[in-house]
């Protein structure tokens, strides 16, 4: 099975002195690594458009036209769009107003 295998540039900026790290080139091999983080990254030469898998040991410069990277990218989303609004504590009041609710919509 292929690998697909993060390919860095790394761009010197005389002003700032930091050196920053892009991917030069995309695999379209589907990561088969638990995907804990994404961001995208804009073609800026010699960087080219991708999106980057983070998984806990690596990243991956992944071709976002793959329909399973966009797929990846929506569960991700749903994924923290569900954990920034799960409460962490329900108290009995709530929960008690919320079974009245799901009991008055049968």
């Amino acid at each position: 099975m292929k690998r697909c295998f993060m390919s860095f540039c790394f761009l010197f900026n005389a002003e700032e002195k930091k050196v920053s790290p892009c991917c030069v080139a995309v695999s379209r091999a589907a990561v088969d690594e638990p995907i804990i983080d994404f961001k995208f990254q804009a073609k800026s030469l010699p960087c080219v458009r991708a999106i980057i898998f983070v998984t806990a040991e690596k990243q991956y410069c992944i071709d976002p036209r793959q329909s399973w990277a966009r797929e990846k990218i929506n569960e991700l989303v749903q994924r923290r769009k569900n954990s920034t609004m799960t409460p962490t504590s329900v108290s009995p009041r709530l929960t008690a107003t919320i079974s009245q609710y799901s009991t008055d919509s049968n």
